[in-house]
């Protein structure tokens, strides 16, 4: 029950943040110094792997079933080295196709705004997921309440007024999608892309 009470607290605290970032419209810091920030999103093996049958499991695993994954990406906060989080100000919603992300293709968000400091941590906040399987079908996975939201642990960044910083993250296509018989599930997992 503690568990699920620190969970529902940081899932609130988050979604205050975005939605302080929606009330901001993507407008600048109030001192005017920013440094800008390209997130780029990148995937694993899984998707090739699977779409060629060799799934992992005799095909049954739930990569071998789907060619689409859109998820809509509604917020990202950034921890810096003091502790705080920093919503990242770009202009969301931002979906992605993630079986567009492999290991030799990858989607950059729109470019986003933080104040200048060093960072080590993202927070990402999804909202929606459909998933189109191998014969077309569409399938609408519905969230838990404040939408999936995952910590992403990165090696700190500096974020230079004025100047752009790449962040680099890999999507984990074999960790995130579930089978329960025929009832798809997911649980998104991100790592720091070091390549």
């Amino acid at each position: 029950m503690v568990e699920i009470s620190r969970f529902l607290a940081a899932a609130l605290l988050v979604a205050v943040l975005v939605l302080g970032l929606g009330c901001q419209g993507g407008s600048a810091t109030l001192s005017g110094s920013v440094g800008h920030v390209q997130i780029v999103l990148g995937g694993d093996a899984t998707v090739s792997a699977a779409r060629h049958g060799d799934g992992g499991d005799g095909g049954d695993d739930a990569c071998s079933r789907l060619r689409g994954a859109e998820v809509t990406f509604t917020g990202i906060v950034a921890r810096n080295l003091d502790g705080q989080l920093v919503p990242l100000s770009l202009e969301y919603p931002v979906t992605v196709d993630l079986f567009a992300l492999r290991a030799d293709n990858s989607v950059a968000l729109p470019l986003g705004t933080l104040p200048p400091g060093s960072y080590d941590q993202l927070v990402v906040v999804m909202s929606t997921l459909t998933l189109t399987t191998l014969n077309g079908t569409r399938i609408a996975i519905s969230p838990p309440p404040g939408g999936w939201t995952r910590i992403i642990r990165v090696d700190p960044f500096e974020v230079i007024d004025g100047e752009t910083t790449t962040v680099r993250i890999r999507f984990l296509h074999h960790l995130s999608f579930n089978l329960f018989g025929d009832r798809f599930g997911f649980d998104p997992h991100f790592e720091q892309d070091d390549d």
